[in-house]
């Protein structure tokens, strides 16, 4: 396996999101706020996106790549699957388009993923449809992936609600609205992504703080020592309950995506394929360290 067929089909699988979006999605543009912001609206956000974290639930998530019109619900369903932020881990499935697409699998466990790309993507290797990375040992590759975490790893409903939770700066009121169906109101978050990474600690650290690194190298100015910020649009119920965030993640090159959450409390299956049907990337890429694999256990198949 050349180095050149990895890296084609890992484009296949991290940019799959790319061209996802439906001409009838959401709007990719975030609205202007309806109020300064103000520590109230901060305190608002930050218990709903805690009481989020300590909780399970359906996600339906939305890719667009331009602004259109329309109401702010998420929908049509681009990707949906269930997500535990408790440990986190989750499952996605993706429909993707056009006579080649078909739909995309992926796993997430912690500082992992398994993917399975449609199946109009030939395998890495025969018989082997999954693909494995350890994100906690891909930095020690002799390969550049960083684009390839952070477009995996903001394709994981439960980064963009650890980015709120670690960098939430300031929020500011963005009017009341109608989200799946139901009355919410929405933020303007201002997530610090440096201080993001510096509270990138606990189950999700290691991956999540790879791909908030890259997505800070991403952001204009901030190699000039000013703060790495984004925005996020946050929707939160009238119970308090985070439903919903808007995000375009810096770097990762998968335009804008909606994550509408609902169904709290589901249960969520984020099993492991068979060992025999999974890939490693550190046992195929050549010149990388392949103890992932070798090593035993690390790959968690």
């Amino acid at each position: 396996m050349t180095v050149a067929a990895v890296m084609t089909t890992l484009a296949v699988v991290g940019l799959a999101a790319c061209g996802s979006g439906s001409p009838n999605s959401s709007p990719a543009t975030i609205p202007p706020a309806t109020s300064p912001p103000s520590p109230h609206a901060l305190a608002t956000v930050t218990k709903a996106v805690a009481s989020t974290l300590a909780d399970t639930s359906a996600v339906d998530i939305t890719f667009s790549r331009s602004p259109s019109s329309g109401a702010a619900s998420a929908t049509p369903r681009d990707a949906s699957g269930s997500v535990d932020f408790r440990s986190p881990s989750g499952t996605i499935r993706i429909d993707l388009p056009g006579a080649s697409g078909g739909t995309e699998r992926m796993v997430f466990l912690t500082d992992t993923v398994f993917i399975k790309p449609p199946a109009s993507t030939p395998p890495l290797q025969a018989g082997r449809p999954w693909i494995f990375a350890n994100f906690a040992d891909i930095a020690q590759y002799k390969i550049n992936f960083p684009p390839y975490i952070v477009q995996t790893e903001s394709i994981n409903p439960a980064f963009t609600v650890y980015e709120l939770a670690w960098g939430s700066a300031r929020a500011a009121p963005a009017g009341r609205t109608t989200f799946l169906g139901q009355a919410a109101d929405s933020y303007l978050v201002t997530v610090n992504l440096d201080q993001a990474l510096a509270h990138a600690t606990g189950a999700a650290g290691v991956g999540f703080a790879q791909a908030l690194a890259s997505e800070i190298s991403g952001v204009s100015g901030a190699t000039n020592g000013a703060p790495a910020t984004i925005t996020i649009e946050a929707w939160v119920s009238g119970t308090g309950q985070l439903v919903g965030a808007r995000v375009t993640p810096p770097n990762a090159g998968i335009g804008t995506l909606t994550l509408a959450l609902s169904r709290f409390g589901s249960t969520v299956q984020a099993d492991k394929p068979p060992r025999a049907e999974v890939v490693d990337l550190a046992e195929i890429i050549p010149g990388a360290e392949q103890e992932a694999l070798n090593g035993g256990d690390t790959d968690g198949a």
